[in-house]
This record gives structure tokens, sequence and C-alpha cells, in this order.
């Protein structure tokens, strides 16, 4: 199944290689996944028994969405995509703008804060997801001329998968207090910043800092001493090779989609590292 969002760090491309790295018995317990983001290597595993989670309250809400309420879901995004296709383009941008002042009052909870994540998420600047320190999203608009199709069946399928999948908005940390012997984790969190670059960790307000890095190092440590194993991507930063040092570290080759620039894109070492 592809990927109803993009994201930044998305690992729809790499998730063969990421796969080969599971250990052989992935499947016999629950699968975890915090950080969830864009959902791509969930959707690429397609796991039985699931529980995904994040920090990002309004993500939560849309994957909630997608799972309890499809149709109504799809029937909210349509009607933007209609009404921003037959916008004046030279008006498309007030448009967005509009839309995503709107969307910043929304519960967070709310059918019409999901239509807004899907929605924006078409029509920003690269499909960014980022927010200010007070929480609003704030990427500006990504001079969409039409609103990309919007396709029910998608959202459909991947309804039915969320059928048999938890889906909790919490800490990384919290996420795992549920895990037994037997269940397999990968996490995703915000990269550590390569050495010379800007630091990009807005994916919600507070963002992920070393600190952060650093608790989930240990947390691995922990769930490798409770029979559940783990795995984490991140950058093949300096910092990186530090902190997690205590596990096992493989190197591999990953493309770079969401960027400023094009200098930004392109293939970029990262880490693949595992407590087993």
């Amino acid at each position: 199944m592809k990927p109803l969002l993009k994201w930044a760090g998305g690992k729809r491309v790499i998730a063969p290689i990421l796969v080969s790295h599971f250990p052989s018995d992935w499947d016999s317990g629950t699968y975890f996944e915090p950080f969830i983001g864009g959902a791509a290597l969930y959707l690429h595993l397609e796991p039985s028994r699931a529980q995904i989670s994040d920090l990002n309250e309004r993500l939560v809400g849309f994957y909630k969405h997608v799972r309890n309420t499809p149709d109504e879901l799809v029937d909210g995004i349509q009607k933007i995509a209609t009404s921003f296709n037959a916008t004046n383009i030279d008006d498309k941008k007030e448009f967005y703008l509009g839309l995503r002042s709107d969307f910043n009052q929304t519960n967070p909870d709310s059918l019409e804060s999901s239509i807004g994540v899907y929605a924006l998420n078409k029509l920003c600047f690269n499909g960014l997801y980022r927010e200010n320190a007070k929480g609003f999203f704030n990427v500006p608009f990504g001079q969409k001329k039409i609103f990309p199709e919007v396709t029910p069946e998608d959202f459909l399928e991947i309804s039915g998968l969320l059928q048999s999948t938890e889906i909790l908005h919490c800490t990384f940390s919290e996420a795992l207090k549920s895990a037994v012997p037997g269940d397999f984790v990968y996490f995703d969190p915000p990269y550590v910043p390569l050495e010379g670059t800007p630091s990009f960790t807005a994916y919600q307000a507070g963002g992920f800092g070393v600190e952060a890095q650093i608790e989930l190092s240990e947390l691995m440590t922990e769930l490798s001493m409770k029979g559940v194993k783990a795995m984490t991507s991140n950058s093949s930063a300096k910092l990186c090779y530090e902190v997690f040092k205590a596990h096992n570290i493989v190197e591999i080759q990953a493309p770079r989609m969401v960027s400023a620039t094009s200098a930004g894109r392109g293939s970029i070492k990262e880490l693949v590292i595992m407590n087993y």
C-alpha cells in the first residue's frame, strides 16, 4: 500500500532494505511504530497486529479518521479539491492561506482537522509538515495549480488495514509500555542533523533534541533486556555513533526526497541501528 501523505524522511523507497535487517520472527508478535509520520514502512509491511503512535496530535487524528470514517474524510477532501481547482490562478495562494488559518483553529481530533492535514499536505511547499512555537502549521503555499487526484479506494484499503491497529497519541516511551517479548519495534525519529547543515526538528512544537536521542537509545537497551527487538533509523552524524554505540549499527544509502533545495536531495548515508 502506498502512503496517503508525503512526509519528511519517508521510508517507502528503502523499505525493502530496512526489512532485510529485521529479525526473522518480527511478525510473531505485535508490530510497534512510534513516529508514524507518513506510515510508509507500516503500509509496506501490512502487519496483522500493530500499534502506531506519534506525538503529533493532528497526524494521529488523521489516521483515526482514515480508520473510522474514511468516506466522510474523502468527501471533505474532495470538496476542498473541487473548490481549489475552481479558484482563479491568482487567488490560489489566498485560498491556501485561508485553509491553513482555518486548520489551525480546528480541534486536532476533529474530522475537519484530518481533512486539513491531507489537503495542506498536498498543497503546501514540498509536502512538509512543520509547526511554529505555538503549535500552528506554518508551511507556505507550494504554488500548486491543481489539487492532486483523490482516490477513495486508497483510503478504504488503508482503513481496512488499520482496523487491527491501535492508534495512540503519546511519546515514544509511553507507546512501548505494553510491549512484551516477541514484539518488534521500528523507530523513525527526527534525525540528528548532519554536521554543517541546518537543523530541522520542528515536526511538532518542541522539536527533538540530543536528550531525546539518548532517551531513545536507553529505551532500546531496556527493550532488549525485556526480550523486545527494536530497530531505529537515523542520520550518519558523528553524534549518532556515540549515542547509539551500545547497539548494532549498519550503514545504508538512502534517498533524501524532501528538501528545500534540489542540492539537498539525492542519495545520503544513513544508519540502521538494532538492539539485536
